[in-house]
């Protein structure tokens, strides 16, 4: 037999012997501790080694204060919250910290095992003792501090300066990363010190600068007037206006009145007014709303978009002529229509409400092979309808070229 041979037979046979010993001795080593703790396994510094598993978690609940009366510190640069853990339900989960502890030396490889049973005999192991919550307070309380610490992005937008156009750059906001913050909250255990840096997650705004480029042109424009004196009435139709200011809709995108204005209720800051149900003006939340429906859908016609949906009152309103009213009602009916050009177009509403004003004026590009003329010829600006002046020339026709 070669020298070579001979060698590695003989590195055979010590790793076997090696083997052998490993196993007998952690076969041994383990069937001497049973069903009791390993010597030197700690948690959260107290020592458990000897201990079964059930005086292990005695002596934890016994000895450890609960964590109610503790608290985590998020830090901001100059800024703190303070989160009491009894707020979001925290605990101690003493059965998972006395299974991790009983597992030493009784799981994974046999190597590993045995090296956890030789190992303390010099050194402790130290199992962590975590701390557990109650996700959805977690959440709520995260999202509480959150609100205080973020700051919302600006949308850039575009003014109207005499009909010149002119874009307002926006800005970049930032908020609490949730899911970081959320996970190293869950690493904590009994003994860590309860502080967290707060690292801002930037929050890019909706539409940038860049979204707005090309948009120089009034497409269509409405005005319609109101009662400044009815108080319900004004306030609905401010706060719809609000919503509705600042849209910018894609090429191709359907725009839902319904969906930018949300649900119209008291919650929501509406007040009651008269509305027309069946033929008839009863009192209602919202009261006003279909004034500026209405005043988007002149708008609307004026642009030549699509219109996809958009139904008219059960009576004549006072503030447009017959046909050119757009009411909405919840998910019954909406005011819809579609931008069917081939840039994004921005909407600009506002309102005076001690003038008794609503504007919408849509801005956009104009398109070289689009233009509008009349059906019925109108020779002023204004008309009066009812004792009220709206500024919307319609009705329109679309003509091609």
């Amino acid at each position: 037999m070669s020298m070579f041979k001979r060698v590695a037979v003989f590195s055979i046979i010590i790793m076997l012997l090696i083997s052998l010993t490993i196993f007998f001795g952690g076969f041994i080593l383990t069937g001497r501790y049973g069903d009791r703790i390993l010597p030197g396994v700690t948690s959260a510094g107290f020592p458990l080694g000897g201990l079964t598993p059930e005086q292990a978690e005695k002596l934890l609940r016994e000895t450890l204060t609960p964590p109610e009366g503790l608290e985590v510190v998020l830090v901001a640069e100059d800024r703190q919250w303070i989160m009491p853990l009894k707020s979001v339900g925290a605990y101690y989960d003493y059965p998972e910290a006395v299974a991790n502890a009983y597992a030493v030396g009784r799981s994974g490889s046999l190597m590993r095992r045995v090296s956890e049973l030789l190992g303390n005999k010099t050194e402790s192991t130290d199992i962590k003792l975590p701390l557990k919550f109650h996700s959805e307070l977690l959440k709520r309380e995260l999202e509480r501090i959150n609100g205080e610490y973020s700051i919302k992005p600006l949308n850039a937008r575009l003014l109207l300066d005499k009909n010149e156009v002119n874009v307002v750059p926006g800005k970049e906001g930032s908020e609490m990363d949730l899911a970081e913050i959320t996970g190293h909250i869950y690493s904590f255990s009994a003994g860590m010190e309860l502080k967290l840096a707060i690292t801002p997650k930037i929050v890019a705004p909706e539409i940038r600068e860049q979204d707005l480029s090309g948009l120089t042109d009034i497409l269509g424009e409405c005005t319609t007037l109101f009662e400044a004196g009815s108080v319900g009435r004004v306030n609905n139709i401010v706060r719809a206006s609000g919503k509705l200011n600042g849209k910018l809709v894609k090429p191709g995108e359907i725009f839902s009145f319904n969906d930018v204005v949300g649900t119209i209720d008291e919650k929501n800051g509406y007040l009651m007014a008269k509305v027309i149900a069946d033929g008839q003006l009863v009192d209602d939340y919202g009261g006003g709303v279909c004034q500026v429906s209405t005043t988007l859908y002149g708008a609307v016609l004026l642009s030549g978009f699509e219109i996809i949906e958009r139904y008219p009152h059960s009576m004549p309103v006072k503030y447009v002529p017959p046909g050119f009213d757009a009411t909405v009602a919840g998910d019954q009916k909406d005011f819809r229509f579609r931008n069917n050009l081939n840039r994004p177009v921005y909407i600009i509403s506002s309102t005076e409400p001690d003038q008794g004003h609503v504007k919408v004026v849509i801005i956009g590009k104009k398109q070289d092979n689009l233009m509008f003329d009349s059906n019925q010829q109108w020779t002023a600006d204004k008309a009066c309808y009812q004792s009220f002046w709206y500024m919307c020339p319609i009705p329109w026709r679309l003509s091609l070229p």
